[in-house]
């Protein structure tokens, strides 16, 4: 566990599903520093949807010029270093990668670091996650729920099947339980990175926090709270929730077994 506690944090999980909240708690933590979203994987694969430039970026010239695994290793160890470089910066000692899309890219990370990071899974229920999506991040997000749950089942099942392999480095927050019990989700999330929590995590926008790309929203945030929790029944139709949460129940289930954070369906 001393080993572990200088390990760096990976944090991803399904867009609009809490992560942006678990940044800046890390953020406020004495010996932590997780900035804004660095999109060094989502540049290197060249993942923006209806792109007409992507042959022209830098990243894709670049793994044209040498072999991939060359161009992830000279390009990623840059990408290490200035997460160094921003911690020393602000008198940190452990640094924490945040960007949604590090869900499916957990081999990379470990191509980059090996086994040595911890990974942070964010989940939050199908139904507000899908909610929370509408008319947000059209150059991330596909247009239509039928497309958007299938953007929550790859996220959530990538991020599951990775903490199946590797439950020794591999913890999870549940967007729900955090909004619950902020003091007692908080406390578990910093026992398992091996650190004591610190009391101005809840109160997280007390401090400054580095600006740059992240959901604006979370400026305004007096803290954490649940005013988002069910929000699916005033956003999703009826036959919306039915579609949804048939496709991704067995997924939800996964993550919280007893339902103890399942959306309420009618007939589930």
């Amino acid at each position: 566990m001393t080993e572990r506690r200088e390990w760096p944090i990976v944090v991803g999980g399904c867009h609009r599903s809490g992560t942006s909240l678990v940044r800046r708690i890390l953020d406020a933590h004495r010996r932590i520093h997780c900035g804004p979203e660095l999109t060094f994987f989502r540049d290197f694969y060249g993942e923006y949807r209806d792109d007409r430039l992507a042959h022209l970026r830098f990243a894709r010239t670049a793994r044209d010029y040498v072999p991939e695994n060359d161009a992830l290793r000279i390009l990623g160890g840059a990408f290490l270093e200035l997460h160094e470089h921003a911690t020393r910066r602000a008198g940190k000692e452990r640094w924490a990668d945040k960007t949604p899309e590090n869900v499916l890219h957990l081999d990379a990370w470990e191509r980059l670091l090996g086994d040595r990071f911890v990974f942070v899974h964010v989940v939050r229920n199908p139904l507000d996650t899908l909610a929370s999506m509408a008319d947000r991040f059209p150059l991330t997000l596909p247009p239509g729920l039928e497309a958007r749950i299938d953007h929550y089942l790859t996220c959530t099942e990538a991020g599951v099947a990775y903490a199946d392999r590797h439950p020794e480095r591999s913890l999870r927050v549940v967007y729900e339980r955090l909004c619950a019990d902020p003091a007692g989700a908080v406390e578990e999330l910093m026992r398992g990175l091996g650190e004591d929590a610190d009391p101005s995590q809840l109160a997280f926008n007390e401090q400054a926090h580095d600006e740059g790309l992240e959901d604006p929203g979370i400026a305004a945030t007096d803290g954490v709270h649940g005013e988002s929790v069910g929000r699916w029944r005033t956003v999703l139709s009826a036959a919306e929730v039915e579609n949804a949460w048939a496709r991704t129940r067995t997924a939800w289930t996964r993550v919280d077994p007893d339902h103890r954070h399942a959306p309420l369906v009618r007939g589930s």
